[in-house]
């Protein structure tokens, strides 16, 4: 169609009755006799026809740059989404005059495909806005898309959301009222009514049923292509698409995974070399097609690129950092040289994909949500040369869950590298760590392993995965003799575990028996002086400016200490771990310059159990800054660009901005920070750092404004040494009993000089 027929149709357009196109059924048969660009001079109409709403949902706009790049890229302009979508591009381009499309014809071609577009689309997970130039009233507007037969969501306690078709609606201008009724679907019996005011909607007391999307969009791959973006709306196509076999769905630049607690056939060879160098809509969302949208995106752009895998606590985060880390090793072997490299890289992948059982195995857990629970925060970095091989790679790690080590929940297990040794340990190894020979019930001859009351997991045979992580750490360079102390340490730390601390009173003090076995063979394994330990296991020392105090410590505070030697043991083991990894990815020098790198975070989930503590709290303290950075890139600066552009036709979007809960936990008075006061004081309690948060954040008086951080804390009703977070994902209540002693999870200096004095 050339220019002048273009702005000749135009003119015809505008010229159409209002009541034509007002009417759903008349402007369907009308627009099923169109074609593509007839679609898309509607949304010019729609532009200078204000009072006209288009029945099939609200109409976007756009900001000039993203249109541009619309209309200048080809493998974006190259399918169809149907009617809807054309009209929405027209609208576009009425808004934007200073952009025009044409093909290499002259001919207008407005189509366009939603999945490949410019990070700057402003569709997320939600509608972002509508029009704003439409008259009359917008209760009106709305309601115009409530008729007899409309499907849309209603709560149920059973299910969340169910359907419902309604069978009738009236509306009282004058008295600016609106009754509708709906029947549930397939449950006839059922019926539900919603009653309204035009103020209670417009105020948003009250809020429309959310509309179900047509069936044409049911289980669609991409969640921003749905007409209708609500809850349930996403619920329900994750619903839709998980009974099809579907676990993964795009959202725009996000990839939605559900994890189908099961083993699934979607990560073999071919599955992976199949999305190599494929652009991300050619086929099934996938873990593999993000991976090489990241890939192609360093190469593309020359710009490093960052992978963020989150979710909650057992959500399938490790799992699915595994395989993008998988195919960033595996995929693209054309980009390896045919020299001498090749061996080298492939060794640096084969180290790569080495880490995934070492790390699992001294970092991992089970939990009641997880078999195979990730209890620290990793960041790979994946570095590439020119030739966009893997040349490098640098793991950093954080908030190791040190208590895991001497407190395990019931039906919960310590890591994992502990049942291993004991299961897979042979003979020899048994009698020199001092091992129970019974490698089926050894877990349970010792303390930290046996609290949980859990030795096994289920189809695990922790003997072969002993194997597996000793084979692993030779990839990564760890030799057999420094493989076997690690043993010995790991064995010593059981021992201490077991020592047995006696002492009735605080006046009688804390004692260990000089016969004590586990004593001896902790001290032995790990080459220390045992009187020196022993001692200031039970005392400890003051010292003043004219003298030094030695003093007995009760029983509870020696077990206090006895633990935190075994944390701090345990957390320069793993600190090692991770040195020797990156020793061997990098070849000795991490600080040498890449050309680019992909990095992969795999980071706790948000966690919210039936007892809350630190760690907890500095978890979902770390999901609340995610969160920010999620909403920052997502909401925040698309929206603060359209402003920049000045966009007329364009509506701000609420959404939930977790920054004041993040001002409660690290603001200048913030919860952090009076805990660190507490920790201080020499005479610090868990009482009174539970004190000082009522007394800063919940003290009598006016109810603070709902953006203030006291608004985002609680305190019980009954009990004590309690505390409640609103969290971005949930409520959750905080035991402030032990934060003082983790907080500050020091080991007495005494003890520390001991360690480093050992011969071993």
């Amino acid at each position: 169609m050339c220019q002048s027929k273009l702005f000749d149709m135009y003119d015809m357009f505008v010229k159409v009755d209002d009541d034509v196109l007002y009417d759903p059924d008349h402007l369907s048969d009308v627009i099923s006799r169109m074609d593509i660009a007839e679609h898309a001079m509607l949304g010019f109409l729609l532009l200078d026809n204000s009072n006209v709403v288009w029945p099939n949902g609200p109409i976007y706009a756009y900001s000039a740059s993203v249109l541009r790049w619309l209309c200048s890229n080809e493998t974006a302009l190259n399918h169809t989404r149907g009617t809807h979508e054309d009209v929405r591009f027209g609208h576009a381009l009425a808004l934007n005059p200073q952009v025009q499309y044409y093909n290499a014809d002259d001919v207008f071609n407005p189509v366009y495909h939603l999945q490949y577009r410019s990070s700057r689309m402003f569709v997320q997970f939600m509608q972002y806005g509508t029009c704003k130039n439409m008259s009359g009233d917008g209760v009106l507007t709305e309601l115009k898309a409530y008729a007899k037969g409309t499907k849309a969501f209603f709560v149920d306690d059973a299910e969340a959301w169910v359907q419902a078709t309604q069978t009738a609606k009236t509306v009282d201008a004058e008295a600016r009222t609106v009754q509708m009724t709906f029947e549930r679907d397939g449950h006839a019996e059922t019926e539900y009514k919603f009653e309204a005011t035009f103020d209670e909607l417009n105020a948003k007391t009250k809020v429309l049923p959310p509309l179900c999307n047509p069936p044409q969009l049911e289980g669609i791959d991409d969640l921003t292509s749905l007409s209708y973006l609500n809850e349930p709306a996403v619920l329900h196509n994750l619903q839709a698409r998980y009974a099809m076999h579907n676990i993964y769905t795009y959202s725009g630049i996000v990839l939605v995974a559900l994890n189908p607690f099961a083993r699934v056939p979607l990560y073999s060879q071919d599955t992976l070399e199949a999305y190599a160098g494929r652009m991300r809509g050619e086929l099934e969302p996938h873990l593999f097609a993000i991976s090489e949208d990241a890939f192609q995106g360093m190469v593309r752009d020359r710009r490093n690129q960052t992978i963020i895998v989150s979710g909650e606590s057992g959500a399938g985060k490790t799992m699915s950092a595994k395989y993008i880390m998988r195919y960033f090793a595996s995929a693209h072997d054309d980009t390896k040289a045919q020299d001498a490299a090749p061996d080298a890289i492939s060794r640096v992948e084969e180290q790569i994909l080495a880490t995934n059982p070492v790390l699992e195995s001294f970092g991992n857990a089970k939990t009641t949500r997880n078999d195979n629970s990730s209890r620290f925060g990793k960041f790979l970095e994946i570095r590439f040369n020119e030739r966009h091989a893997i040349e490098a790679a640098y793991i950093r790690t954080y908030l190791l869950e040190r208590s895991r080590l001497v407190y395990q929940p019931a039906s919960e297990r310590n890591y994992h590298v502990f049942y291993q040794l004991l299961a897979g340990a042979d003979k020899d190894m048994r009698t020199r760590l001092g091992l129970p020979a019974d490698a089926a019930t050894a877990w349970d001859s010792f303390n930290y392993t046996r609290q949980g009351g859990s030795g096994q997991i289920a189809n695990v045979d922790d003997a072969k995965e002993f194997e597996h992580t000793s084979n692993a750490l030779g990839v990564i360079g760890v030799t057999t003799e420094q493989q076997g102390h690690i043993h010995a340490l790991l064995a010593a730390l059981l021992h201490i575990g077991n020592i047995d601390i006696t002492g009735a009173s605080e006046r009688v003090g804390a004692a260990i028996a000089t016969d004590d076995t586990a004593c001896a063979r902790a001290v032995e394994l790990l080459q220390i002086d045992s009187t020196l330990f022993c001692k200031w296991l039970t005392k400890r020392q003051i010292v003043t400016r004219s003298e030094k105090i030695v003093s007995n410590m009760t029983r509870a505070q020696a077990l206090v200490v006895r633990d935190s030697v075994a944390k701090f043991l345990y957390a320069h083991l793993f600190d090692w771990i991770v040195r020797a990894i990156n020793q061997a990815l990098t070849c000795g020098d991490s600080s040498a310059p890449t050309a680019s790198f992909i990095g992969v975070l795999d980071i706790y989930g948000f966690e919210h159990f039936e007892h809350n503590s630190f760690e907890q709290f500095c978890i979902n303290y770390a999901n609340e800054k995610l969160q920010q950075n999620f909403n920052r890139h997502v909401f925040k600066l698309e929206q603060e660009e359209y402003q920049r552009e000045q966009l007329e036709n364009w509506t701000f979007v609420d959404f939930q901005d977790n920054q004041p809960c993040i001002d409660l936990i690290e603001g200048k008075l913030g919860i952090l920070a009076l805990l660190d006061e507490e920790c201080r004081l020499q005479q610090g309690t868990d009482a009174n750092f539970a004190e000082k948060m009522y007394k800063q954040f919940a003290a009598p008086g006016p109810k603070p404004k709902p953006d203030a951080p006291a608004a985002f804390f609680q305190k019980p009703r009954f009990g004590a040494c309690e505390f409640t977070v609103r969290h971005y994902a949930h409520d959750v209540a905080y035991e402030a009993e032990g934060f003082i002693e983790k907080n500050k999870d020091t080991v007495p200096e005494e003890i520390q000089n001991v360690l480093k004095a050992s011969q071993g």
